[in-house]
């Protein structure tokens, strides 16, 4: 019983840590790795924040093709604001990165609503960036713009206005040129000996509101038309650890302490 109550006891302490520390998020296929732009480990600075079908800062319309909820970026200009996301690669390779993404029009211009402002923010060059390392656009931090890969519809009335109405997918890019893809390289990791590295993004422009991201050995660039894509809207993004069982195990962990 006594062993018993350890082992729960010491669940809980990591409970808590996994609480305070955030998501690890476990890569579950070989060679692509999708996951929640929501399911991030830490937030530094307060220009970033979760929007919702029912809340936040901008409400995502019902019918919106967002999967679950979105991140949305509050400010512009240089990277001030970061999203961190603690991963775990199981798979080496070269990886493509692929977003989806929205906007909300912050200046209210009418009529047509123009997202020229709001469409953008800042990619790493490599995994493991610091969130502290702002070393501005080109250096630690690409700008990803929609238009630029030509995967935003016009900013007209149709089908604009947008406001998270429709989320896009676009690649990652050097910036200035659509045509140089951004990869990272990964190298060390099995499924017996997960390689963890941090993905860090940064702000750039208010008014983005970020779904998903895909890394991928595989480009699918082509796949994308108009900022649809059907094949990968069909990859699954990995789960987040179940933070209700941490929960449930320290809160039982707690009872049977009180009974000893």
């Amino acid at each position: 019983m006594t062993k018993w109550i350890f082992t729960l006891t010491l669940a809980s302490v990591l409970s808590w840590t996994a609480l305070t520390s955030g998501a690890v998020l476990l890569q579950q296929e070989a060679g692509v790795f999708a996951f929640e732009a929501e399911d991030y480990s830490s937030l530094t600075g307060s220009g970033w924040s979760v929007i919702t079908t029912s809340g936040g800062t901008q409400t995502i319309p019902t019918g919106s093709n967002v999967v679950g909820d979105a991140l949305y970026t509050h400010g512009g200009g240089s990277p001030s604001s970061f999203a961190t996301y603690d991963l775990q690669f199981t798979s080496d390779g070269t990886y493509y990165v692929f977003t989806k993404y929205s906007m909300y029009d912050r200046s209210n211009s009418t009529p047509p609503p123009s997202y020229g402002n709001e469409d953008s923010f800042y990619l790493p060059r490599d995994l493991g960036i610091a969130a502290a390392t702002g070393a501005g656009q080109d250096n630690d931090w690409y700008a990803q713009h929609l238009p630029s890969q030509g995967h935003l519809p016009a900013a007209s009335e149709t089908p604009n206005p947008n406001e998270g109405q429709y989320f896009y997918w676009d690649m990652g890019q050097f910036s200035g040129d659509s045509t140089a893809a951004l990869t990272f390289t990964v190298t060390g990791a099995s499924v017996e000996n997960p390689l963890d590295v941090t993905f860090t993004i940064g702000n750039r422009e208010g008014g983005v509101a970020i779904d998903r991201f895909v890394l991928s050995t595989t480009n699918y660039n082509a796949s994308i038309s108009g900022g649809n894509s059907a094949t990968l809207d069909g990859i699954a993004s990995v789960p987040e650890p179940s933070r209700s069982l941490f929960i449930l195990l320290a809160l039982v962990a707690l009872a049977l302490r009180r009974r000893r």
